[in-house]
């Protein structure tokens, strides 16, 4: 398969989490803005009284003072909320300006994570049942890639992840980023039960033609793998003492 045909199979594949990520999107997003509502009435309402009182009132007294200190209370929680809706919404701009990215660069892949991580956070399962470590390395050397492709790729490789823990009493999930001297690592760690077809899957991408011949349940990390692939990227998929451990190593340049 071209590139071009591997991307289009994991665009598929992340358009059909579309339902649960509007719920998420519209929960997340009713927060900030039921509190930025919720005070700005309460505002208004305070300074009417405010301007009443110093109306009345012959001098600043304590009581106007209070009031002052109330409505700049208020105006701060506002400003406050309306931040958080805007974090908010750049962590979903932000996660199609990437899948839309299409020129070669250089990439720094925990920031990268880092953001995919913070949209995963609008899918409520993700969000609310699942203990999360992330473990990166900031000072990371850069890839070169596209980083249409390593967003629409990680964003595979964590769902794979997820879906084997649904059934698991204890969902954990961990990832981290680290480097040697030739390679850049991510690894990705989850509870659960263990990758269906790992090991033919690391066969097929090894093989000259990287044909697919793996259960539904494997696609999408066969493909995203695959795309991976194209940048010389090494892999590893194990299960350890319950957890599936999937380990990618990318190479880099360090004369570049």
């Amino acid at each position: 398969m071209t590139k071009a045909e591997i991307f289009k199979e994991l665009e598929k594949e992340f358009e059909l989490t579309f339902g649960e990520l509007i719920l998420g999107v519209l929960h997340n997003f009713a927060s900030p803005l039921n509190g930025i509502l919720g005070r700005s009435e309460l505002l208004e309402e305070k300074a009417r009284k405010n301007e009443l009182l110093i109306k009345n009132a012959n001098k600043i007294d304590d009581k106007i003072l209070e009031s002052n200190k109330k409505i700049s209370y208020d105006a701060g929680l506002i400003a406050k909320e309306a931040d958080r809706f805007t974090d908010l919404f750049n962590d979903v701009a932000e996660k199609f300006q990437r899948l839309s990215e299409t020129d070669l660069q250089k990439i720094n892949l925990s920031e990268l994570i880092e953001g995919e991580i913070a949209f995963f956070q609008f899918y409520p399962e993700f969000k609310n049942n699942i203990k999360k470590s992330l473990i990166l390395d900031k000072k990371i050397p850069k890839v070169s890639g596209i980083i249409a492709d390593y967003s629409i790729s990680l964003s595979a490789i964590i769902r794979t992840i997820l879906n084997c823990m649904k059934d698991s009493e204890v969902k954990d999930f961990v990832i981290s980023t680290g480097h040697d001297n030739s390679y850049v690592f991510i690894k990705i760690e989850g509870t659960g039960a263990p990758i269906v077809g790992r090991k033919a899957i690391l066969d097929n991408l090894s093989s000259t033609g990287q044909s697919y011949h793996n259960p539904d349940e494997d696609k999408q990390l066969f493909y995203a793998l695959s795309l991976l692939k194209k940048y010389d990227a090494l892999f590893q998929i194990t299960h350890e003492s319950g957890y599936n451990v999937i380990l990618i190593r990318v190479p880099f340049n360090t004369l570049e």
